[in-house]
């Protein structure tokens, strides 16, 4: 049996049985989405912060105006560096999170692991891969309609055909789905916001989509998997993700 593309797992706080999921997983050539509040990764500033932090210790101190983004910013390393810990089998403390020119984060000495982080309101969103570079992005389903200027200015013409042949209330959810593809894709690349979304659209079919150029020409791009889920949490997170060239 072919093992899935990704798995999503809920990440319910350090040491829980997730951990040996995702090792498991990830060592089977599966990527792996964690998933978690916030609020379940809490960790009061002091000394274990600190060292948990480690140089990125002064960005968390610099947002002392914001208590709640103070809150998010320790609680999502205390994820990335506690399941990465799991998978490396490593002390959490003894890793150090950097990011790339184009701000895609990665872990200093470990690069055969493949990380993406995403955050909406409370909820944390984390994958992971040890194939090669991953991209992940999250947002609330319902948020809002289909706002007719966003896609226009975010979306290929197939896409913007694919959306008004759908009844008027799934427009939203769908634009949706695309545009966290559109985010997981450019977050792999490590190209942050120099990719303009209208130059490559994806096509959606059940969870799985396909990627595909301005003006609607199929790209198949075989190291490429894009996937898009539905969470219980009433999210929708997308993935994209490409398999490194062998030696």
């Amino acid at each position: 049996m072919t093992a899935p593309a990704v798995v999503y797992l809920h990440a319910d706080g350090p040491g829980g049985a997730w951990t040996a999921a995702a090792g498991t997983a990830l060592r089977a050539g599966t990527a792996v989405v964690l998933y978690a509040s916030a609020g379940s990764w809490s960790v009061p500033d002091g000394t274990g912060l600190r060292v948990l932090l480690g140089r990125e210790y002064q960005r968390y101190r610099a947002a002392g105006r914001w208590p709640a983004a103070r809150a998010r910013f320790a609680a999502s390393r205390a994820l990335v560096k506690h399941a990465a810990a799991a998978v490396l089998e490593v002390p959490a403390h003894e890793l150090d999170l950097a990011r790339g020119p184009g701000g895609r984060p990665y872990l200093r000495g470990c690069d055969r692991l493949g990380l993406s982080l995403s955050h909406t309101g409370d909820l944390l969103v984390l994958a992971l891969s040890l194939d090669g570079p991953i991209g992940a992005d999250a947002e609330p389903l319902g948020r809002s309609g289909c706002r007719a200027l966003l896609a226009r200015r975010a979306c290929t013409a197939r896409e913007l055909a694919d959306l008004r042949a759908l009844p008027v209330p799934e427009r939203g959810d769908a634009m949706l789905r695309l545009w966290t593809l559109k985010e997981a894709y450019t977050k792999a690349l490590g190209v942050g916001t120099g990719l303009p979304f209208h130059t490559f659209g994806f096509t959606v079919e059940d969870t799985a989509a396909v990627l595909h150029g301005s003006t609607g020409e199929p790209v198949r791009p075989v190291e490429w998997t894009f996937t898009t889920h539905r969470l219980g949490t009433g999210h929708v997170v997308s993935t994209a993700r490409t398999r490194a060239a062998g030696p």
